[in-house]
């Protein structure tokens, strides 16, 4: 007796939804790929600690891996030079700091008083 032939489909990726973070956009799509995720988990190992906490004398272990300069305003999202290792709480504060401050360039710019350029 033979049996039925299985029906294969094509395989494609869920995108799955996260619940909101308060006002923020979702976030690039370089922070969703494979790549990422290999590299910032590489130079987590490499760079274990929160280099904000670590500037205060506390030992905190990394969680992410932050760019330094903002993804907005930097000119390469793979540059290394421009990353540091941040516990999630170290991140979430400098990540509102960096959007007030790109808002706030952005509101001159749009002014005409000057500014960052974006």
């Amino acid at each position: 007796m033979m049996r039925p032939e299985k029906k294969t489909r094509a395989y494609k990726p869920m995108r799955v939804e996260v619940a909101p973070m308060g006002n923020r956009p979702r976030s690039r799509d370089e922070y969703h790929t494979w790549r990422w995720t290999k590299l910032s988990r590489a130079f987590r190992e490499a760079h274990p600690l929160c280099e904000e906490c670590r500037r205060r004398g506390v030992i905190t272990p990394a969680e992410v891996v932050d760019h330094i300069v903002p993804v907005e305003v930097c000119a390469d999202f793979w540059d290394q030079s421009n990353w540091q290792s941040l516990c999630q709480k170290c991140n979430n504060e400098k990540g509102n700091r960096d959007k007030r401050l790109i808002q706030k360039a952005r509101g001159r710019a749009h002014k005409g008083v000057g500014g960052l350029n974006l």
